[in-house]
């Protein structure tokens, strides 16, 4: 007798491929989202190691913290990353795992991803009174954030970072919105260790405050795409939300747009001065005001020496 074989019938196989296509339709964004959670702790542990860099740096500088910049001449503008380099000894730490710099771009791309946010005194164009907010101020330009956010103030912003250039060089920092020297925050002049922001992703050096560039604007870094985190695109310049979100949802626009239409989506990473790292979403971040004796309100992650 011959032996018989039974097949597969084409419905079963249809099934069956049926059946796989659904379950990868259902895995996928898992793998997804667990890929982007796995990226998201490499980055707030290399945040976590570039602020206590920055804090060991202060230790041996008499507790003042790095510049936020530098200018040595020749087009060399250190950031504080060059500066605390010696502290954490792993360039690959400086790599923000959600931004689109690789380890060989232009010196000035690489240091975009992350800003030590600068003094308001170090601009040569902010206003150096917090209570006049005509410029350098959340809400200044664009009527949507004092609308919706602000309840139609306009919140002063501050940093920690100084400036500093080679006395040898001719060339003005004021060229850059920029002082030539001027000095960061020390650890003790810092109110609120635990609230005031450090370093943040951002898609400028730094963070384009001391030109007058605000959280809810976008600008180029530089005219020429090549020193572009983003190329020839307007971005959020500091504090940049990435994770989770792209596109406009994370603050990039074409150079038609200068302040935001749609508030960034995406989820921020910070480091503070007390040292701990935090993830936080971009509205959320910028919801927050503290009050001045002065009685000017601060963006409460920007306004160190504020109790």
């Amino acid at each position: 007798m011959k032996a018989h074989r039974r097949a597969f019938t084409l419905i079963e196989l249809l099934v069956v491929i049926a059946i796989i296509a659904i379950l990868a339709a259902i895995l996928f964004p898992v793998f997804a989202q667990a890929k982007v959670a796995a990226k998201k702790a490499t980055i707030i542990s290399n945040a976590k190691q570039l602020g206590l860099g920055a804090i060991m740096y202060a230790s041996d500088y008499d507790d003042m913290f790095s510049p936020t910049a530098g200018f040595n001449g020749g087009w060399n503008m250190p950031s504080f990353m060059v500066l605390i380099e010696p502290y954490i000894k792993n360039i690959d730490i400086v790599m923000d795992t959600f931004s689109p710099a690789k380890i060989t771009d232009n010196p000035m791309v690489l240091n975009s991803q992350w800003t030590m946010l600068p003094r308001r005194n170090a601009s040569s164009w902010c206003p150096q009174v917090d209570t006049d907010t005509s410029g350098c101020a959340f809400g200044a330009y664009n009527a949507r954030t004092r609308n919706e956010i602000t309840n139609g103030e306009r919140w002063v912003r501050e940093g920690v970072g100084g400036v500093w250039k080679d006395t040898t060089q001719w060339m003005s920092w004021a060229s850059y919105g920029f002082k030539d020297s001027y000095p960061s925050l020390t650890q003790t002049q810092v109110a609120r260790i635990a609230e005031t922001v450090l370093i943040t992703q951002s898609n400028a050096m730094g963070a384009q405050w001391h030109h007058d560039w605000n959280p809810d604007e976008c600008f180029r870094y530089w005219g020429d795409g090549v020193f572009n985190l983003y190329g020839d695109m307007n971005m959020v310049t500091g504090p940049a939300a990435r994770i989770g979100a792209g596109g406009q949802d994370a603050g990039i626009y074409p150079t038609s747009v200068a302040s935001l239409q749609t508030w960034p989506k995406g989820t921020n990473v910070s480091v503070f001065t007390d040292g701990h790292a935090k993830a936080q979403l971009w509205l959320a971040m910028h919801s927050k005001s503290v009050t001045a004796p002065s009685g000017a309100k601060y963006l409460a992650y920007a306004a160190p020496e504020v109790p």
